[in-house]
């Protein structure tokens, strides 16, 4: 049961953007290479457009060797026009592609059908058995690795049938002979099937060559992938146990370790915050509990003396198993405020995740049940937490979850900052709570989002560091995309991304509201409509990416303190 009091400047903090680790591409807008699936696209996108060009290149100088060379006038004309169109095309989609962006397989694929087509008309021209035939393994091969067999099955079947077609019908006469080059007449019918098959088995050996180059790059990337994901999970604990190392320091021996206040004597100190120290202490009948005593440094603030007040009066209002119990208030002008409450035998869950840090979608759904059923009765008194995270989340002996520490809430018109002090955990609170703006219960609902964020996938939305980076990642980044840290359903993902909307309108109404729709997800009994709801925001700000126009391009310029 602690107190956390951010003594920075939300517009401050917001007005130094967090440099991130991000890549530009050389081509086109600026783009963020994230992500190794982001490096796969960006590999696809690049290796399009060289194949068109390319494409472009041979299909043009074609037209002007056919031009040159003469041969059949039928087929010089039907193949000069087609390489004709074909380099235009090619050429249109380079000047098309040269934003990454814009990168769509199906634009690629026509290319490859338009290309197959203007091949099936240089097979009658060049002849069947021509060198001509060198651009089917060599198309096919760079073609194919960049995809996969399903996307190289329609044109690998329709390239061999174009040349087998071609080289049957002029084997039966249904075609003329025309070609500029044909094979000798000593060579019988048999020999030219066999040569036509092992020529369809050379573009087959390529293609398969380049399907197997693509897989082995996706097997590379997933691997890589999956050491980051292992990599980060670890650096974002390692920060949360630094952090809470920090928050910690110090000798369990307080200032009023021995002193008896009201009926309470008070022992070793089990917690500290900003607003005070937390004792464990027994009343004169030897019960066990909690007394949180008013850090010195306070006494003279009538506004911190308030807030400590509010929440002996905001808890004791609250009358439901999910909150901790108030069992009595220092009287009024105490020359030291305390608050006596149950001492609760457990631990929290921020202790617990250091155990084993991703935890069972079914035990989560439960935590988050337990928290929302707390927090709903909370926000019809009129209460904002605003100070909502594991280790204000404490699982009693008896396996009950109770909500600690409304230090920092917000009680009616009470105003979202003190002064100029930002209230809360970055990493915890919502967008709008980040840039000072009026909140309601959806911060709550924002902060029980991020931490199912952080049982799920077992790392934080945002990882500890400087504060005003937090900051500013929580306004204009949505975090990870789940499904990439850790093995998730997509109905789980769309509940998560309502829960952690950037626009308060967007999520959920209630934290019972984000409760049930979690054990939906879990029962993969989501509503249509929800996952419509979620699909909505992921279009305008996907997973992993920044606001439209709020990509950070600067370090912040001071380092701001947590307290």
């Amino acid at each position: 049961m602690t107190d956390r009091d951010q003594g920075t400047s939300a517009a401050t903090v917001l007005d130094r953007p967090h440099a991130g680790p991000t890549v530009e591409l050389p081509t086109g807008p600026s783009q963020s290479v994230e992500t190794p699936e982001d490096a796969l696209r960006v590999f696809e996108a690049r290796r399009a457009r060289s194949y068109a060009i390319g494409l472009a290149g041979l299909c043009l100088a074609g037209a002007g060797f056919v031009a040159y060379l003469g041969g059949d006038p039928r087929g010089q004309l039907i193949h000069g026009i087609a390489l004709a169109i074909t380099g235009l095309v090619a050429v249109g989609y380079v000047w098309f592609a040269r934003d990454l962006s814009r990168f769509r397989l199906w634009h690629v694929q026509a290319l490859a059908y338009l290309g197959i087509a203007t091949n099936a008309t240089g097979f009658f021209y060049w002849g069947p058995y021509s060198a001509y035939l060198a651009v089917l393994p060599i198309s096919g091969y760079a073609f194919a690795s960049g995809t996969g067999w399903r996307a190289m099955a329609g044109p690998s079947v329709l390239s061999i049938v174009g040349h087998t077609s071609v080289a049957i019908a002029q084997l039966q006469g249904w075609l003329p002979r025309t070609s500029l080059l044909l094979l000798g007449p000593d060579i019988s019918t048999t020999r030219e099937i066999v040569i036509l098959v092992a020529l369809q088995l050379v573009f087959l050996s390529a293609v398969a060559g380049g399907v197997d180059a693509y897989r082995i790059m996706r097997d590379v990337l997933d691997e890589y992938r999956a050491t980051l994901v292992q990599l980060a999970q670890r650096d974002a604990q390692l920060a949360e146990a630094n952090e809470a190392a920090r928050l910690a320091r110090g000798a369990t021996e307080g200032r009023h370790t021995g002193a008896k206040l009201g009926r309470f004597t008070l022992g070793d100190v089990i917690g500290r915050g900003a607003m005070g120290e937390v004792y464990a202490a027994t009343d004169d009948g030897g019960k066990p509990c909690a007394i949180k005593v008013l850090a010195s440094h306070l006494l003279g603030n009538a506004d911190a003396l308030a807030r400590f007040h509010r929440e002996a009066r905001v808890v004791s209002e609250l009358d439901v198993p999910n909150i901790v119990r108030m069992i009595e208030v220092s009287p009024p002008g105490a020359p030291v405020p305390y608050l006596a409450m149950e001492r609760l035998d457990g631990i929290d869950l921020a202790a617990l995740l250091k155990e084993r840090s991703v935890r069972e979608l079914g035990e989560v759904v439960a935590i988050v049940r337990s928290v929302a059923a707390g927090l709903d009765v909370a926000h019809d008194a009129g209460v904002v937490h605003r100070d909502l995270k594991p280790a204000n989340i404490f699982r009693t002996s008896v396996g009950v979850w109770k909500i600690l520490d409304f230090g920092v809430s917000k009680h009616g018109d009470d105003a979202t900052l003190t002064g100029a002090a930002l209230i809360g955990t970055p990493g915890y609170m919502s967008p709008e709570q980040a840039k000072g703006s009026a909140i309601d219960r959806r911060a709550d609902v924002y902060a029980l989002g991020v931490v199912a964020y952080r049982l799920i996938t077992g790392r934080p939305a945002v990882v500890p560091g400087d504060v005003a980076a937090m900051v500013h990642e929580v306004v204009y980044k949505m975090p990870p995309q789940p499904s990439q840290l850790v093995p998730v359903t997509a109905q789980v993902e769309a509940v998560l991304a309502l829960a952690l909307a950037k626009s308060r309108d967007d999520r959920f109404a209630t934290a019972g509201e984000f409760s049930a729709a979690l054990a939906e997800a879990a029962a993969e009994l989501l509503p249509a409509i929800v996952i419509e709801r979620a699909s909505a925001i992921l279009q305008r700000t996907p997973w992993g990416h920044w606001l439209r126009g709020r990509t950070p391009t600067r370090a912040p310029t001071a380092r701001a303190r947590e307290s």
